[in-house]
């Protein structure tokens, strides 16, 4: 396999896609990108508040980009890093077709299918947007929940009456 673009924005989801990507870049023998999108601020925003919002933003990617290299570095992996600014989905996709990415990691909040319906997500926006395999990795708590709740309902048929 050649090339791993995954995104971050800080987010314990972000950093379990990271996670996951490292682990499959070193397995499959790949390279890495890593990627942070800081959104693209309105021009009526004005001075000064426009440059605090910048400087905001700018500080918030970076932050998730040097998390990220955290992770990277004590796997031993090396790996690129971008900071875009746009739309996360559109420009994550974008970013891997440019690349000739084989594969994109992402991870997902899990906020339910209505709140993600309602807000969109970048997890799913990516998946309708890149020409590349696509993989959602889940944030650990999500899991937690939904194994915790399988073994509810397990436990509630297995004593119903028959």
């Amino acid at each position: 396999m050649g090339t791993i673009v995954v995104g971050t924005d800080g987010s314990e989801s972000s950093n379990s896609a990271v996670a996951e990507a490292v682990d499959l870049a070193r397995r499959l023998d790949a390279k890495l990108i890593v990627a942070a999108v800081r959104p693209a601020l309105p021009d009526y925003l004005g001075e000064p508040l426009y440059q605090e919002r910048l400087s905001d933003e700018l500080a918030r990617a970076r932050r998730a980009l040097d998390e990220a290299r955290t992770l990277v570095e004590r796997s031993g992996l090396e790996a690129e890093y971008e900071l875009l600014e746009g739309d996360p989905a559109k420009e994550l996709a974008k970013l891997a077709e440019a690349r000739d990415a084989d594969l994109v990691v992402v991870g997902t909040r899990g906020i339910g299918a209505v709140a993600g319906d309602l807000l969109g997500s970048v997890s799913a926006g990516v998946v309708r947007r890149s020409h590349r395999p696509v993989v959602v990795v889940r944030e650990p708590a999500e899991r937690a929940r939904e194994e915790a709740a399988e073994r509810q309902a397990e436990q509630s048929l297995g004593s119903a009456p028959a």
